[in-house]
C-alpha cells in the first residue's frame, strides 16, 4: 500500500511543481501590472510573506480596492505609536490591526500618480468626523519626508493639515521641526510637526491627559483653544479613539462616509538617513 502511494506522489510530482510554477508566473504577472505599487506593498509586507497560493488568494481578496490603501489604523491602544525614524520609515503593526504602513511605501505610491487623502475619525463621545484632502504627496528619504503636496481640504473635521504642509517628518531621534525643542520628544510621538502640531495622529492613545501628546485633531471640534505656535490641544473633547487615513488615485472616488462629525453611525474601519530601505 505504502509503496503505491509513494509511485502516486511521485507521478504527481511533476503536474504539482508546473501547477506551482504556473501560479508563480501569474503571481509576477499580477504584480509587473501594479503601477501604483499598492498590491505589491500588500504582498511583500510580512503579513503577507507565504506560500504562493496565500499571495494569490491575497491578491484576489484586494482586487476591488486596487485604487484605495489604508496606509495606517489606530482604535485601541495595542501597537504603540512612540516608534523611532527607522520604524516609522519601513512600517510597523499589524495590517489587520493596528498599523503604520510605512513612509518609504506612501513616498512611492504617491511620487508618480496623484493621490487623494481621507482621514477618518472618532472621539471618545462617539463623534464621527473625516477630513479629505484632494492631492497628497510625500517626498523621499533623502527630502526626510517632506509632506509636499497637500490638496484643498473638504469634510467635517476640519482642516487640521494644512498647517503642517512643506514640513518634515520627526521622530524623536530624528529632529526636523522649526521648533526650538523636538516636537516628537515633547509631545511623544511622530509626525510632519511645524512648531509644534494641529494634528497629531501618532501621539499616546489616551482618554486623559494633562498634556498635548495624546492623538489628536486640533480642529474637530469647536472648543478648541488658540495660540500661536504653541500647538498642542488638552481638551477632552479633542482627544480620539479610532481614526485611519487612506489614499487613492485622485481620478478614484473616495468614500464621504460621514454626514457630520456627530453621526452616530457603527465606525468603518527631519530625516535620518541610515542606510537600508524598504523593499521597493
Amino acid at each position: 500500500m505504502h509503496s503505491m502511494e509513494d509511485s502516486l506522489k511521485t507521478s504527481l510530482k511533476p503536474s504539482e511543481n508546473n501547477m506551482l510554477a504556473k501560479l508563480e508566473g501569474q503571481k509576477d504577472y499580477l504584480l509587473s501590472k501594479m503601477h501604483d505599487m499598492q498590491l505589491q506593498v500588500m504582498v511583500q509586507t510580512k503579513t503577507y510573506q507565504d506560500t504562493t497560493q496565500t499571495a494569490l488568494n491575497k491578491l484576489e481578496e484586494h482586487k476591488k480596492s486596487l485604487d484605495m490603501l489604508t496606509n495606517s489604523h489606530r482604535f485601541d491602544g495595542s501597537i504603540d505609536f512612540y516608534r523611532n525614524w527607522t520604524e516609522y520609515r519601513n512600517g510597523f503593526g499589524n495590517m489587520f490591526g493596528e498599523f503604520w504602513l510605512g513612509l518609504e511605501y506612501v513616498h512611492q505610491i504617491t511620487k508618480n500618480r496623484p493621490h487623494e487623502l481621507l482621514v477618518e475619525m472618532k472621539d471618545f463621545h462617539g463623534n464621527y468626523g473625516y477630513a479629505k484632502y484632494d492631492e497628497f504627496v510625500i517626498g523621499s528619504e533623502y527630502e526626510k519626508y517632506e509632506l509636499k503636496k497637500l490638496g484643498t481640504y473638504s469634510g467635517t473635521a476640519g482642516d487640521a493639515m494644512e498647517y503642517h504642509k512643506n514640513q518634515k517628518f520627526s521622530t524623536f531621534d530624528c529632529d526636523n521641526d522649526l521648533a526650538i525643542n523636538n516636537c516628537a520628544e515633547r509631545w511623544h510621538g511622530a509626525w510632519w510637526y511645524r512648531n509644534c502640531q494641529n494634528s497629531h495622529l501618532n501621539g499616546r492613545y489616551q482618554k486623559t491627559t494633562d498634556d498635548g501628546s495624546t492623538s489628536y485633531w486640533y480642529d474637530f471640534k469647536s472648543d478648541k483653544r488658540d495660540g500661536e505656535d504653541s500647538h498642542g490641544a488638552t481638551e477632552d473633547s479633542l482627544r480620539l479613539e479610532k481614526w485611519f487615513t487612506k489614499i487613492s488615485y485622485r481620478n478614484s472616488t473616495l468614500p464621504v462616509p460621514f454626514v457630520d462629525s456627530r453621526d452616530k453611525r457603527p465606525y468603518r474601519s527631519g530625516g535620518c538617513i541610515r542606510g537600508g530601505f524598504a523593499p521597493f
